[in-house]
């Protein structure tokens, strides 16, 4: 019995051209910064929002998608047109666990000559908003020691 192992034929190239068409995988965004439990006192939600580093050249995307995943385990999403590089999850009323990520969009082969796919996503990491953290009833000077 004679057992052929099949060549390796993935690419580990950034970018590859095939038939005149160029096929490459965006970098990922740069994630800035990221604001957590900016509070509404009219309604008692709060706001997230997030700002990044955009793609150049900007032709290359079709825009961003912004990613908020929540405590509950689910997550909300955003299209950014591909000229704004931040924005903000609003309406927020949940404490606990968050992960603000955004990642470029390609154009799936849309166009001709050049083909761009998604990149992977920045993250911000998990970061944790507790519910005091959300009212500013003390200044946060009351519990700092200067020695």
């Amino acid at each position: 019995i004679s057992i052929e192992e099949k060549v390796d034929t993935f690419s580990y190239q950034v970018a590859q051209t095939i038939n005149g068409v160029t096929y490459k995988t965006l970098d990922a965004p740069v994630l800035d910064n990221v604001t957590t439990g900016v509070p509404n006192a009219s309604d008692g939600t709060f706001t997230i929002t997030g700002m990044w580093t955009g793609i150049t050249p900007v032709s290359d995307i079709t825009g961003y998608n912004m990613v908020l995943d929540l405590p509950n385990g689910q997550s909300a999403s955003e299209f950014v047109e591909k000229t704004i590089t931040g924005g903000e999850f609003t309406g927020l009323n949940q404490v606990g666990v968050y992960n603000f990520k955004v990642n470029a969009l390609g154009n799936k082969a849309g166009s001709a000559g050049n083909a761009y796919f998604d990149s992977d996503y920045a993250s911000s990491g998990i970061f944790v908003l507790y519910e005091e953290s959300l009212t500013f009833s003390k200044s946060f000077l009351d519990r700092i020691t200067i020695l």
